[in-house]
């Protein structure tokens, strides 16, 4: 997916509205510039989610799941906001 932006006056960079959604980047979500030969890629810092932290109980709380088994090809396909909306 491409998009475009506009660097402002600022330096600031507004990032369209889909992609932080589709990207789960809210307000204040850390980015990392990589400078690229032909540009930047910009991303989470390695190590970095767009899930909160969970413990064993917090895994063990979550309700099962009780539909049909998924080969782990579909399920590795799954963006980050598929799997966001999925858990909600």
């Amino acid at each position: 997916m491409n998009a475009r932006a506009k660097v402002l006056p600022s330096g600031d960079v507004a990032i369209p509205k889909d992609v932080r959604d589709r990207l789960a980047w809210e307000p204040g979500t850390p980015l990392e510039l990589v400078e690229m030969v032909d540009g930047i890629s910009l991303r989470r810092p390695t190590g970095t989610s767009p899930f909160p932290p969970m413990t064993l109980a917090d895994l063990d709380a979550l309700p099962r799941y009780k539909g049909e088994r998924q080969p782990i090809e579909a399920i590795s396909r799954l963006s980050d906001q598929d799997i966001l909306r999925l858990l909600k």
